[in-house]
């Protein structure tokens, strides 16, 4: 993410850019540090933003909330926010996950009705235009969490990949360990992001992504490289909390460095040295950065 993008984002998200030009300010023209979850909760494969800021000028919770959503044209758009704090409910409605916002001690029920959230119980708009209809409203009574999009490839390859990320099938699904449905927290299954020859050996990695609050906190995601060995068996590389991009800078073999991205604008970088992904240095947008201290 550019620092343009990140701009961007926080102001979708109602916390605009101060004075000195970096730094985000709340509702009350305060410097904020709002922590950010990026996760899928439509089941369109591009990730949400939830936005969680604390701050004693929000009454009477001392808390503010917000949804933002990228559109087609790579825009962000914000669907919810409020005071208080929001969980999702394990429902989905209109294909997206379902609210509960809770202040001053009342919860309410939000749906999403095809441009934002609103009140449960309320009817979808319609379609405008020309624009593709809106699925019909299905509301389970069940939690539920979206299914795995299906890999184009052999099931059998797919489940080797899966595997060798230490995942395992629960419930119809690849997870890690890390969805606890009687939580309530937003949770994405592990998917195979991505399957291509990053060293140049003639055989295929493979990234496998997982989405989810409960783990991996305001980043909202981990991924998994895998890779594939001359007798056909996938083998674990690299995993970490974060999102990955492959750089044009190369390691021993080929191989490329990894930007590990998240809330922030300094990641750390990891290279394979050999026999394993380390870290080599801090950097953002290319350049090199040093991060704040805790």
């Amino acid at each position: 993410m550019t620092r343009e993008q990140a701009r961007a984002l926080y102001v979708a998200g109602g916390f605009p850019i101060g004075v000195d030009g970096r730094s985000p300010t709340n509702r009350c023209g305060r410097p904020a540090s709002p922590k950010i979850t990026f996760v899928d909760i439509n089941g369109d494969r591009r990730r949400e933003a939830l936005f969680i800021d604390i701050s004693n000028c929000y009454k009477p919770d001392g808390r503010w909330y917000a949804v933002v959503t990228q559109d087609a044209d790579g825009r962000w758009r914000r669907v919810i926010d409020g005071l208080g704090s929001i969980q999702a409910n394990g429902k989905i409605v209109n294909g997206w996950f379902a609210f509960n916002v809770t202040s001053a001690g009342k919860t309410r029920t939000m749906t999403y009705n095809g441009r934002a959230y609103v009140p449960a119980g309320t009817a979808p708009l319609p379609p405008a235009g020309n624009a593709a209809k809106l699925p019909p409203p299905t509301v389970s009574n069940q939690p539920q969490t979206m299914a795995a999009p299906v890999a184009p490839n052999s099931a059998q390859r797919d489940a080797a990949i899966f595997q060798a990320a230490g995942l395992k099938r629960i419930r119809g699904q690849w997870e890690s360990g890390c969805n606890d449905p009687s939580s309530g927290s937003i949770y994405e299954p592990g998917r195979i992001d991505q399957v291509k020859d990053l060293n140049g050996d003639g055989r295929p990695e493979a990234i496998v992504i997982e989405g989810g609050s409960l783990c991996y906190g305001n980043t909202g995601e981990a991924f998994w490289l895998v890779s594939q060995q001359a007798n056909g068996s996938w083998k674990l590389l690299y995993n970490s909390v974060g999102i990955a991009e492959f750089l044009t800078t190369k390691g021993v073999g080929g191989w490329p460095d990894i930007s590990i991205g998240g809330p922030g604008f300094c990641f750390p970088v990891v290279r394979w040295n050999g026999s394993a992904y380390v870290q080599n240095r801090f950097a953002y947008e290319g350049k090199p950065c040093r991060r704040p201290a805790p």
